[in-house]
């Protein structure tokens, strides 16, 4: 294939309505879309979620990261899959796609979609994925809310979806476990609960919250101390009885292997924008196996349609995943890119991707009515 144009647009969908935990709240997507066509007009897509308190990413210097790494693949002739892979791997290893892992993902994913249709195969299968599952599972997750009606309507929701596992974000030892007890007040003993600070404790009070928790059964905690502590992260995963997973921790100068190899805690959520893509994401979750450690698939918030099943293709190639999140898309956005309904539904169901690339219809004149163009490179 000859990658004749590659386009970068700015996605601006709002959402339904704000979405918080503690080191955000957001009321629109902060998305980089990248759109690669070949000289036969034949299009592939990616998309990437920026986020500075994770990463460190701004928007405005992911997208200008994104031209750069978009000006090294437009032109190129990639005729098989070796080339597009060494392309893919030699272009993710330089300093702007390690430091703008979003913008990367959003070419990668792109590319991948691209080749993948062109081979009439499901995008996972460039992996060599042959998983034999005909459907995934999803997690449910509430953001942080502050109104108890708002939470009570939630939690209506997941009831009529009878979702088996939910994810709680917390602020804060009094509200996480009023809440803590209203879901199970609720949702009874049998909903598979965790909970995800996003480094809202120090140590001491992270083991404090976790013992006033235990009697709520939670399954796992993520991220309970700020980012940098990994020595407090260590320690709270030494002491605490229920596992401890990390996300932004993973994003530090020390790096995710850091984590794994040392066994500072006793998971990671995976996500396919933080990381950087495909390649580096399904080499996290393989190391993570081979160090026993459990891990989650990810989502960020505000991730369309393109995200989605990036996500659900990423899950074909992690059977070992004990969570999957993501695939929210009409639970949080007004509008997707798809005209289909791509959220999970009843028990937290969604079919798994069987069509040619990313196995969704994502419309282009979409992206141009929810898009502020940043840029457009022709070969």
């Amino acid at each position: 294939m000859k990658l004749k144009k590659i386009t970068i647009d700015n996605l601006k969908i709002p959402f339904s309505r704000k979405i918080e935990h503690r080191l955000h709240a957001r009321r629109e997507t902060e998305s980089i879309v990248v759109t690669v066509v070949d000289s036969g007009g034949m299009a592939g897509f990616g998309e990437g979620t920026p986020r500075p308190y994770v990463t460190g990413e701004r928007l405005d210097h992911s997208l200008i990261a994104a031209h750069a790494l978009a000006e090294q693949a437009v032109g190129q002739e990639i005729s098989t899959r070796d080339a597009l892979l060494t392309l893919l791997t030699t272009t993710g290893r330089s300093d702007i796609a390690c430091t703008h892992p979003a913008a990367f993902c959003a070419l990668e994913t792109a590319l991948l979609d691209l080749w993948t249709r062109q081979q009439g195969q499901p995008l996972y299968r460039f992996f060599d994925g042959h998983s034999k599952t005909d459907r995934l599972y999803f997690s449910g997750v509430i953001p942080f809310i502050r109104h108890e009606d708002q939470f009570h309507q939630i939690l209506q929701l997941v009831q009529q979806l009878n979702l088996s596992a939910l994810k709680l974000k917390v602020v804060d030892l009094e509200s996480g476990i009023a809440q803590l007890k209203r879901i199970r007040l609720v949702l009874g003993p049998d909903i598979d609960i965790r909970v995800d600070a996003n480094g809202a404790f120090t140590s001491r009070a992270a083991l404090a919250f976790i013992e006033q928790a235990a009697p709520m059964a939670i399954s796992a905690v993520e991220q309970p101390v700020a980012k940098d502590d990994l020595e407090g992260l260590k320690t709270v995963s030494a002491a605490s009885r229920i596992p401890i997973i990390a996300d932004e921790s993973m994003y530090t100068t020390h790096g995710p292997q850091y984590l794994i190899e040392n066994h500072i805690c006793d998971g990671i959520n995976i996500r396919l924008s933080s990381c950087g893509g495909f390649i580096k994401a399904y080499d996290l979750y393989q190391q993570a196996v081979l160090h026993k450690i459990m891990v989650v698939l990810g989502s960020h918030v505000g991730e369309t349609a393109i995200l989605s099943f990036a996500g659900r293709h990423l899950a074909m190639l992690c059977p070992e995943a004990i969570h999957l999140e993501g695939s929210f898309s009409k639970y949080v956005l007004k509008t997707d890119l798809v005209r289909e309904d791509v959220s999970f539904g009843i028990d937290g169901k969604a079919p798994a991707p069987s069509g040619t690339g990313l196995g969704v219809a994502i419309e282009p004149s979409l992206i141009s009515e929810w898009s502020v163009r940043f840029a457009a490179l022709h070969a």
